[in-house]
């Protein structure tokens, strides 16, 4: 209902302009004798031959001369030329290019020349005079600019340019230029019904500053001229045939509204017929495409009292990257930006907590608290496989032996001790067997910050040696650990949201999250990453989801591109990225089927072959069948692995 509406007040606004134009012509200006442009026949055989009908028809480089608000539909750079004979020798041209940008609009610039020469002077008794030549032209400098509600507006700034020479007869004025400026709107509007669905409206104020040209005789000012049309598909499809309508509606200096009409049908985008009425004149025409080259020609009169009929060419090239395709690749550009930039903030983070952790741990031993060491030098060697011949790596393992064999000697006093306190050989040896079991399960917990299991571990030993001083300093130890990180962690995160890094500082409350706190500390967790995710960006989202999925934490990936997409509903990326998190989130063990099996198995040939690209070209298709089997995205997983090495091996060759 919306567009119905404004496309009643786009036709209201013609007759409005088209009512002022008819004032101002008529009070008339003294001193300045009107008089019509050469250039209002128009350029283009195509527009020629729909009969001039061409306001609301963005297509190619002519769009300057008839409309520049339709610029910007523009979607690749061209070049159109356009050339005829009119009467007595006079040749008439046109030669434009048209330039458009992803944010900017679209910028125009082109030229349109009448020019003869060999002209013979005569005076009033009829005898031979000089030979002279007449040329005049017009430079056009255009904008368009695409707006919201599916309009788009445009600039021309035209200097035009009107030459004598070689006359005898010394009252013709030699020469004249002006500058004038015209305007122009279109509008598409984006409904369904099929009174409206794919019409183009548009509507150009020619002249709006008209040149004005000093000559000797006196001063020829471009007087005003209105067009609004209307371009509309009948059928339309990508590939196959296509049929439309045109109609345009003129209001010129002094003359009765003209009505211009076209229509086109064009067969599989390679060939064009087109049938017009400029006025009360018939015009047709066809054309010819050929990947990024087009011909038409059109054949017709320009006007009522033209003697003859004249032929019409015009050749268009249509080439460079369409604004679409610009997008994209601006987009990719920024995906693939985000991803790197979460990268290193990986390395980064890994780096500064392996230096942190070796600190710790070797001010931990030198204080005799051995299991935080050994927690800290055992997250260092954890990246043994992506940093393998670091010298952090090899130190690191060095001390967990020595630290693992001062715990044995702690855990042997200890039950020394124990088997000194009881009488029962049997029940000695049992309860050595339950404690050492029970403590090497709280200490395996305790390393990975499993406290609450670490701490339930030692209290079943507790169970057993209501006075066992180890189990009781270690649950102490545990206790206090759990919540001084969790503090920490809530510190370190307070810290980075106020330094504006929220996927860091999220990031910190998630590890606290699964630490089993309070349910008064979950509460507050939960409202600090709401409000942090919140404050964050498209760009962000994407960079806090591919780093959860590079540390294969694949629900808190799934929640961060699925925020995102809220911002980018169809960025194919992040949809992408959004389904391999959903799919390694919920993997399971499953049995394949026989189809399935025997293209999976197909996969791991090539894989163990080397030929990395073809074996993950072939598990991707076959996952859509499984999509949540464990063994298939494993394998998809490591090829991209093998896939991402052999690049990074490629970019270090010189």
């Amino acid at each position: 209902m919306r567009s119905i509406k404004f496309l009643i007040s786009i036709v209201s606004a013609f007759f409005v302009v088209n009512l002022f134009v008819n004032n101002v012509l008529a009070q008339g200006e003294s001193g300045v004798a009107g008089t019509h442009s050469n250039f209002k026949l128009g350029v283009g055989a195509r527009a020629l031959a729909l009969g001039n009908a061409y306001v609301a028809e963005p297509y190619d480089a002519t769009t300057i001369y008839w409309n520049p608000g339709g610029l910007d539909y523009i979607q690749q750079k061209n070049v159109s030329l356009f050339y005829t004979n009119l009467l007595y020798g006079t040749q008439y041209y046109f030669l434009g290019y048209v330039h458009p940008t992803i944010s900017f609009g679209t910028l125009g610039v082109g030229i349109i020349n009448i020019g003869v020469g060999d002209i013979e002077e005569r005076g009033d008794d009829i005898e031979p005079g000089g030979i002279g030549t007449y040329s005049n032209y017009q430079i056009l400098f255009s904008y368009g600019k695409q707006l919201p509600w599916n309009m788009a507006v445009g600039l021309n700034l035209k200097i035009d340019h009107q030459e004598f020479s070689g006359f005898l007869l010394s009252d013709i004025g030699t020469s004249g230029t002006g500058i004038g400026a015209d305007v122009g709107i279109l509008y598409r509007p984006n409904v369904t019904n099929f009174l409206l669905d794919g019409l183009s409206l548009g509507l150009t104020v020619q002249n709006l500053v008209g040149s004005r040209l000093k000559l000797d005789t006196g001063t020829d000012a471009y007087p005003i001229n209105v067009r609004f049309g209307l371009a509309k598909p009948i059928l339309k499809n990508e590939w196959g045939n296509q049929f439309a309508i045109f109609m345009d509606f003129e209001q010129g200096a002094n003359e009765p509204l003209r009505f211009h009409a076209g229509t086109e049908y064009v067969f599989q985008n390679m060939a064009m017929l087109r049938l017009g009425m400029n006025n009360n004149q018939l015009s047709f025409g066809a054309g010819a495409a050929f990947n990024l080259f087009q011909l038409d020609y059109s054949f017709g009169k320009f006007a009522e009292n033209d003697f003859s009929s004249s032929h019409r060419i015009s050749f268009t090239i249509h080439f460079g990257k369409t604004k679409d395709e610009q997008i994209k690749i601006a987009e990719e550009m920024r995906i693939q930006e985000a991803r790197r930039m979460a990268e290193q903030q990986v390395i980064f983070e890994r780096n500064k907590m392996i230096a942190e952790s070796m600190e710790r741990g070797k001010a931990y031993m030198n204080e005799g608290d051995y299991p935080r060491s050994l927690r800290e030098f055992n997250f260092v060697t954890k990246h043994e496989k992506e940093m393998s011949d670091a010298p952090v790596i090899l130190e690191a393992k060095k001390l967990v032996e020595v630290v693992e064999q001062k715990i044995d000697e702690l855990r042997s006093e200890s039950y020394k001790k124990i088997m000194d306190k009881n009488t029962a050989e049997a029940k000695r040896k049992k309860d050595k067997i339950d404690l050492d079991n029970l403590f090497k399960q709280g200490m395996a917990y305790f390393e990975v910050e499993g406290y609450e299991r670490a701490i339930e571990e030692w209290n079943k030993m507790l169970d057993i040696e209501p006075n066992h001083e180890l189990a009781k300093q270690y649950i102490a130890t545990a206790k206090a650990e759990r919540d001084k990180k969790i503090l920490s962690l809530f510190s370190q995160a307070d810290s980075y949201a106020r330094n504006g890094k929220l996927i860091e500082a999220i990031r910190e409350l998630n590890k606290a999250r699964s630490m089993n706190p309070e349910e008064r500390q979950v509460t507050l967790i939960e409202q600090r990453i709401n409000q942090y995710e919140n404050q964050m960006d498209f760009l962000e989202l994407i960079q806090q989801g591919y780093a959860y999925y590079i540390r294969k934490e694949y629900q808190n990936a799934l929640i961060s591109f699925k925020k995102a997409l809220v911002y980018a509903p169809n960025d194919e990326t992040v949809k992408k990225y959004y389904a391999d998190a959903e799919a390694r989130a919920n993997a399971r063990k499953e049995a394949m089927t026989e189809d399935v099996k025997q293209k999976y198995m197909e996969g791991f040939r090539l894989y163990t072959a080397g030929r990395y690209e073809e074996a993950l070209k072939i598990w991707e298709a076959v996952q859509k069948k499984q999509p949540y089997n464990k063994q298939i995205l494993d394998g998809i997983d490591s090829a991209r692995e093998k896939l991402d090495l052999q690049k990074k091996g490629s970019k270090k060759q010189p």
